[in-house]
């Protein structure tokens, strides 16, 4: 059904350009007269800055906070045009990395002209010229010329009540294609400053080696403590690794970029963070089975130390007029430590019998790196679309594990109540190596359409070694072993993938057709446990890419593709995870991978003449043999859970959004509306469920400028959530007001007033909470800026998130920061060269 919808989109299109073929023109630039907010530049959305004021020492993320068509959360994450922002790039350069939030929560918003908003496209399309339909969501962040002549940034200091403190330093000197950075910052008011942007471009670009980090190491990184998750879902992996609790957090490092005299262009960075947080904390999960229902509530302490070292680099070094070659390392080490301990207990639907009880002490001691490298080598004939390129990328992970288990758990629903104990240590080890390989040639068949031909071929090994080892009260330490926990587990994933491509490009119509037989071999093999996996797979993957360009400011896209994952390590290991006794979790080596079949259409219109916006997004996919848990529950509430593949998923999502100005001094309207839908299988106890989700939500956002030294924002974004499994809905309220006043004796005074209402939530669970947040700021000189602020005035600040998962819905409440008071200083830094002419 989804590839004749695909070959009839095509089709119509096709017939669009051709029935229009005489009377199209060359499209040019569209030319906004006046006072334009929003201007549409070929496939970039392009914001004029000054028109969207920011409070002073504002960051760049306060300054996209106000830009019609992106959003973005508490934690720093960017939705722009309806997709997640995973780049973000300083005058077309490289900010630390590949890290969205490096660039957004640290450089000075009066730094910026302009905000483009724009699909990336790949190295090899832009060098082949032919659009592959890989693209990245990316956001560019233009200086303002007078910023390129010297250097700026800014020193902080600041101190407040309840011991908490914030400083830092970021200097900057952008002098033409020169661009240096240096910037250090420490606080323990929960700024983090950077997010895992790097963790989850890593899981994009190199998702067969990622996924073979065990799920104990995925949960150190990512610090998702319980909570299985995928590389394939970075929204879901973004959110999860949001940082809860009290956090002390310093994090700095280097960015240098040059574009040298013989086009060479060099990118390189280096950025260390260290993220120490602590949480109290306690869930209610109600598990709602086909043949059983129960309540589980847990409660406890928890403390994580993360140490985190990436070094990033690339150099384009052209040979001669038709080669050459870019060399790009990137290298992530991470150091952690925690501690978890909690106490549960299990009560029957109607919370009337106790059905278990107990105590858990989790500890551990984690290290592990990644290192990888891009060697890309291109050809250009002298004809026109001619290409040659190969692409290597070898890559190596190592990571060592030592974690300490201790439970004592009292099972009662039974004829004979007992309690079990566990005082376990683990040790282990992991290593693998992987590189890929990809050929490309290109060559015209006409004037409009071109060939391409490619073959990739990856190879990946990867070891584990695992032993346990039990606690000997006369010796006190842990020198029993356990062989039932032991194993030495090896995979080896290989992959070629030939493929086939016709692109055609027109005045106004472009599209791509791809055809790829895809086989991939896994041979899986366990020295002790005694278990094999050998397996061949082929699979045919069609994928359609096409744009019809009305305008430079109206476009419409489509894409279909289809894609293959195979299951990770973590999910082929039989070895029983006993982390959680009341939630045992082992893999399976009979696992096939799964198959998803997507299709994406958008539509964008930017309005020349009165500066509207307007963007509708339509998404789904449809999965086969997709990775799920298959749970065993026995009377006691004790889960065994393995991973089998299911059928029966499949997600859609249609977004509207319409941004409209109100006057011509920068005032404006946002308002959209989200639709979503997914049907995903649960299994419990031979049961399969069918489970349904929606999802209906409104938003709607105001930029107010009263008078020139006023300017006033507000939002308003309501969830409403419906599953068939609760069988009830529940309500997420999330608003915000603020307003900036300029004032006499060049002061600033800032309120912003942010609240969230939940509802439908767990008894206790449900909440209102409304923070008010304040402060005034003077200008001394034109250096110095005093700042005296307070931070929830009203002490209503909770945290507390719902997770719905296949067989249960759980409430989360966490630590909150709480009120706090802070005076701070704030040394300008600038010094910038005098032009010699006037424009």
């Amino acid at each position: 059904m989804i590839q004749k919808a695909a070959i009839l989109f095509c089709t119509l299109l096709a017939a669009a350009v051709s029935s229009h073929a005489q009377a199209t023109k060359q499209l040019k630039e569209v030319v906004i007269k006046g006072k334009a907010d929003i201007r549409a530049k070929g496939d970039t959305l392009e914001y004029d800055a000054a028109r969207y004021k920011t409070k002073d020492n504002a960051v760049v993320e306060e300054l996209l906070r106000k830009l019609p068509g992106v959003r973005v959360d508490r934690a720093g994450n960017i939705i722009a045009q309806g997709e997640t922002v995973l780049k973000v790039l300083v005058d077309g350069k490289e900010f630390f990395g590949n890290d969205p939030a490096i660039a957004t929560r640290n450089l000075p918003a009066d730094m910026v002209a302009k905000i483009q908003v724009l699909d990336k496209k790949s190295d090899q399309a832009a060098f082949t010229g032919i659009d592959d339909g890989n693209s990245t969501k990316t956001i560019n962040i233009v200086t303002k010329k007078e910023m390129k002549k010297g250097y700026f940034g800014n020193a902080s200091a600041g101190g407040g009540t309840h011991e908490r403190y914030e400083a830092g330093v970021n200097v900057n000197s952008f002098a033409g294609d020169k661009q240096l950075s240096v910037l250090f910052k420490a606080n323990n008011v929960n700024k983090s400053g950077f997010s895992a942007g790097e963790l989850l471009r890593l899981a994009g670009s190199n998702p067969e080696i990622f996924d073979q980090l065990p799920s104990y190491a995925m949960a150190e990184i990512l610090k998702m403590k319980g909570v299985q998750a995928t590389a394939d879902n970075p929204e879901e992996l973004a959110q999860l690794s949001n940082p809860t609790g009290l956090n002390n957090i310093q994090y700095g490092g280097v960015n240098f970029n040059n574009d040298f005299s013989n086009n060479t262009a060099l990118r390189s960075s280096y950025f260390y963070n260290r993220f120490a947080s602590r949480n109290n904390y306690d869930n209610h999960r109600f598990y709602q089975l086909p043949d059983t229902s129960y309540h589980y509530y847990q409660q406890g302490y928890q403390t994580d130390i993360n140490n985190n070292h990436r070094i990033n680099a690339s150099i384009d070094i052209p040979v001669n007029a038709h080669n050459s070659i870019k060399i790009s390392p990137v290298f992530n080490s991470i150091r952690s430590s925690g501690v978890n301990q909690l106490s549960y207990r299990s009560l029957n639907e109607a919370q009337t019998q106790l059905l278990n009880n107990g105590t858990q002490y989790h500890e551990s001691n984690a290290s592990s790196w990644q290192s990888a490298t891009d060697i890309l080598f291109r050809h250009k004939f002298r004809q026109e679309r001619h290409t040659l390129s190969l692409t290597v990328t070898p890559a190596w992970l190592e990571n060592n594990n030592q974690v300490r288990n201790i439970s004592r758990n009292n099972i009662y629903n039974i004829k004979i109540p007992r309690t079990d104990t566990i005082n376990q240590q683990l040790r282990i080890q992991g290593r693998g190596f992987s590189i890929n390989n990809q050929f490309v040639y290109t060559m015209p068949l006409s004037r409009t359409h071109t060939l391409l031909i490619s073959e990739n071929f990856f190879y990946s090994n990867t070891r584990q070694q695992q032993t346990a080892f039990s606690f000997e009260p006369v010796q006190q330490q842990y020198t029993l072993p356990d062989e039932r926990y032991h194993d030495d587990f090896s995979t080896t994933n290989t992959r070629s993938t030939p493929t086939v491509a016709m692109s055609a490009k027109y005045k106004r119509f472009s599209y791509t057709a791809e055809a790829a037989l895809q086989t991939n071999w896994q041979q899986s093999n366990s020295q002790v446990q005694h278990y094999q996996v050998s397996n061949t797979y082929h699979n045919l993957l069609p994928r359609i890419n096409a744009r019809y360009q009305f305008s430079p400011a109206r476009k419409i896209s489509f894409d279909y593709q289809t894609s293959v994952q195979l299951p990770a390590i973590s999910q082929l290991q039989s070895l029983p995870d006993i982390s959680d006794p009341m939630y045992v979790r082992q893999g399976n080596p009979g696992l096939k991978p799964a198959i998803r079949r997507s299709i994406r259409a958008s539509y964008l219109f930017t309005n020349a003449d009165n500066g509207s916006y307007t963007n509708i997004m339509a998404n789904g996919s449809i999965v086969a043999r997709q990775f799920t848990d298959y749970a065993v529950t026995d009377s006691s509430g004790k889960q065994l859970i393995t991973t089998i593949n299911a059928n029966g998923y499949a997600n859609t999502n249609l977004s509207f959004q319409h941004f409209f100005k109100t006057d011509d001094e920068g005032s404006g309207i946002t308002y959209g509306l989200q639709l979503a839908y997914n049907a995903y299988p649960s299994l419990f106890n031979s049961i399969q469920r069918n489970n349904r989700q929606y999802s209906v939500a409104p938003d709607i956002s105001f930029n107010y400028y009263p008078a020139a030294f006023l300017n006033i924002s507000a939002h308003l974004n309501t969830a409403w959530n419906n599953t068939t499994m609760l069988q009830k809905p529940y309500w997420l309220f999330n608003y915000d007001l603020s307003a900036i006043a300029t004032l006499p004796w060049n002061m600033q005074a800032e309120s912003e007033w942010t609240g969230y209402t939940t509802s439908g939530l767990s008894n206790n669970y449900n909440t209102t909470a409304l923070l008010w947040n304040a402060s005034l700021s003077k200008n001394i000189g034109k250096k110095y800026t005093l700042k005296v602020a307070a931070t929830d005035l009203l002490r209503q600040n909770k945290n507390v998130m719902r997770m719905v998962r296949g067989g249960y819905t759980e409430d989360q409440r966490n630590n909150v920061l709480g009120q706090y008071f802070m005076a701070s200083l704030v040394y300008q830094l600038r010094s910038f060269k005098k032009s010699n002419s006037s424009h």
